[in-house]
């Protein structure tokens, strides 16, 4: 297949990239770089992209630990490509694509489980596939497709104006598109839980808890204050839920309260 004069035969049979050998928690041992992996074959309705950058999240520990691996065991074994989410430049797409040879796109990895991208090519299907903002580097738009989604998510469902929020991790991909957001919707308070204070606090977040040294759920201040309309674990788990309920910080289930957890692999 070919678009816009753009041949597979332009490419080398092979490429660098990153390869995880088995589950493990123990990065060092269980992943090295390939020199000479073979090419992804672009299918029709993909788009074939030469990487520029690889944004890593959660999920991608998740595979790599086999924590998950009921649903999001790499379909091809071991040893498979880790990393979904990336930016780079289109090479290769159908005939009738939105997209050429040349574009500067983003795209996410496809459900459920992120693969392919630490890769100097990767190929995607297109609804995955979209331009990346003209005014963001490379980094920042692999750092858009996922996190950047699942914040804006979350706030359209999830938020009202006038709510109180408490965001727990507050410093990684979801958590600093989802206090910024929140505010935009009309959060008329937003704490969260980082080291970053002043990253954060330029992001519109009214109050930041050093985790480090005050207990989120001990905090005097927030304690004393009208209890959160929502909470957002984006970093504990299921410690988290159960301090939001001792301490009632969070309002009821019947009073509209809602704990929304992005990261608990316990049942609740």
């Amino acid at each position: 297949m070919s678009v816009a004069g753009a041949e597979n035969k332009e490419l080398p049979p092979t490429m660098k990239c990153i390869l995880a050998s088995s589950h493990g928690t123990d990065i060092n041992s269980l992943i090295s770089m390939s020199e000479d992996h073979p090419q992804p074959t672009r299918n029709e309705g993909e788009i074939l992209i030469q990487v520029q950058a690889c944004a890593l999240a959660p999920g991608d520990v998740r595979v790599l630990s086999g924590h998950c691996d009921y649903f999001q065991e790499p379909p091809e074994g071991f040893p498979y490509i880790p990393g979904g989410d990336v930016s780079g430049v289109v090479v290769e797409a159908d005939a009738q694509s939105r997209f050429k040879k040349g574009d500067i796109v983003m795209a996410m990895f496809e459900l459920p489980r992120p693969l392919h991208g630490l890769a100097e090519f990767v190929s995607v299907k297109e609804n995955l596939v979209e331009m990346a903002p003209k005014n963001a580097s490379p980094v920042e738009s692999a750092a858009l497709t996922s996190s950047a989604l699942s914040a804006y998510l979350a706030v359209k469902k999830f938020v009202k104006p006038g709510y109180r929020i408490l965001v727990l991790g507050g410093s990684g991909g979801v958590g600093t598109f989802f206090i910024q957001l929140a505010k935009k919707e009309g959060a008329s308070f937003v704490a969260t839980t980082s080291t970053e204070k002043d990253l954060l606090l330029s992001l519109g977040a009214d109050k930041v808890i050093n985790y480090k040294e005050v207990n989120w759920w001990e905090d005097q201040e927030l304690l004393a204050a009208e209890p959160f309309d929502l909470i957002v674990d984006l970093a504990i788990g299921y410690e988290a839920w159960v301090h939001a309920n001792k301490s009632h910080m969070l309002k009821t289930r019947k009073s509209g309260g809602l704990f929304l957890a992005f990261a608990s692999d316990e049942p609740l």
